[in-house]
This record gives C-alpha cells, sequence and structure tokens, in this order.
C-alpha cells in the first residue's frame, strides 16, 4: 500500500470512528433523535452502525443508551486503522 492510498484510507476512518464516537456519546446523554441536528448525524452514522445494530434491538428509542453494536464498530474501526498504519510503516 503506497503512502498516498494509507493517508487517504487513514483520514477516511478517523471522520468515521469521529462521527461515530460522537453518536455513542450523544445517545449516551440521551439527545433526542427528534431533534434536527441529532437526526442529521443518525441518518449520517446510520450505515456504519447498522451492521451490529441487531445487539441493541432491545434498547428505549428515547432517554439514555447504551449502544453496544456501536462501541464495537468504533473498536473494528480502529482495528483497521491500526492495519492501515502498520503496513504502511
Amino acid at each position: 500500500m503506497n503512502a498516498q492510498k494509507a493517508k487517504l484510507a487513514t483520514i477516511a476512518l478517523v471522520i468515521v470512528i469521529t462521527i461515530l464516537v460522537c453518536r455513542l456519546i450523544l445517545l449516551l446523554f440521551a439527545a433526542r433523535p427528534d431533534n434536527l441536528g441529532m437526526a442529521f448525524l443518525l441518518n449520517v452514522s446510520a450505515p456504519w452502525a447498522w451492521p451490529l445494530s441487531w445487539i441493541d434491538a432491545q434498547q428505549p428509542v428515547y432517554g439514555a443508551r447504551f449502544e453496544r453494536g456501536t462501541l464495537i464498530s468504533i473498536m473494528l474501526c480502529l482495528l483497521g486503522l491500526y492495519f492501515v498504519r502498520k503496513r504502511t510503516s
């Protein structure tokens, strides 16, 4: 993997991780999904949180919730970031 591709992959993964962390923190502090900004964040982060959303099927829609699937998605992105950086060094 050349340096340019590694740089682009790093930037993309950091953006995805940032969006997922924002989602996790805001839902942990009971941000309402009907809020316009929160609805936008949930829609943007949905493709990365969706594959593991079955883990949190019993979570309430309103109120504080801890999405374990989102946390696992963050860890998988961090693992991917580690392998991208490891391969270029």
